[in-house]
């Protein structure tokens, strides 16, 4: 992850530079639309510069809140669009992963009807947890378009939970300033972390799917 966060820093640092506050709403649509982004690295890089002068801290946080909002008003209106039925059928289709002899089925049909029941009862508590949580922050508006959940409740609890994620982070890199070298080591051990609980919680899921295979 170190090394990723060194390659992107230059590009972020003149994407800013350039474009300032505006510049870091782009940063913020670019990483909703595409989950892998570290928004765990741009937001304390942003940080780093509201330090240097470069930017105010409040403009940073507003504009990543703005921009953040912006990607999941795009993703929920994809699910929008898209509406339960197509989404039921591309799961149907494509939720299956075929890997030599052996069927992985990485989500169903009835997962995905469950999820649309929790999204119905809890669906504003569900966006707002999904905001904070890496990779998921951005495609957890999908199902809130395709349960065609009220736009207006799903902006704010959107854009609370962008400013809840967002901001600490913003905070940490502004705090640190010229430690730069420590938000790498950070990643480094957030890196780890991420992996061995992504391992755990894969093979749980695998076992979980072979043990109901087994019974059917």
């Amino acid at each position: 992850m170190s090394n990723l966060v060194e390659s992107i820093t230059s590009l972020v640092e003149r994407i800013i530079a350039t474009f300032g506050a505006p510049g870091i709403s782009l940063i913020a649509l670019f990483e909703n639309l595409f989950p892998p982004t570290p928004s765990e690295v741009l937001y304390p890089l942003a940080g780093k510069m509201a330090y240097a002068g470069k930017v105010s801290l409040p403009a940073v946080i507003i504009a990543g809140t703005l921009g953040s909002l912006a990607g999941s008003i795009i993703y929920y209106t994809l699910g929008y669009r898209l509406g339960e039925k197509r989404v039921r059928d591309m799961i149907a289709r494509y939720g299956t992963l075929k890997i030599l002899r052996f069927n992985i089925q990485l989500v169903s049909v009835q997962d995905f009807e469950r999820g649309l029941e929790l999204f119905e009862r809890y669906g504003s508590t569900i966006v707002l947890i999904g905001r904070l949580m890496p990779f998921v922050h951005g495609v957890v508006s999908i199902p809130a378009g395709v349960i065609r959940m009220n736009i207006a409740v799903f902006t704010i609890f959107t854009t609370v939970g962008a400013a809840l994620w967002i901001a600490p982070l913003t905070i940490f890199g502004y705090w640190l300033g010229d430690n730069w070298q420590e938000v790498l080591l950070w990643m480094d051990t957030y890196q780890t972390t991420i992996l061995v609980l992504a391992v755990v919680i894969a093979v749980a899921y695998v076992i979980r799917r072979g043990r109901q295979a087994s019974v059917h």
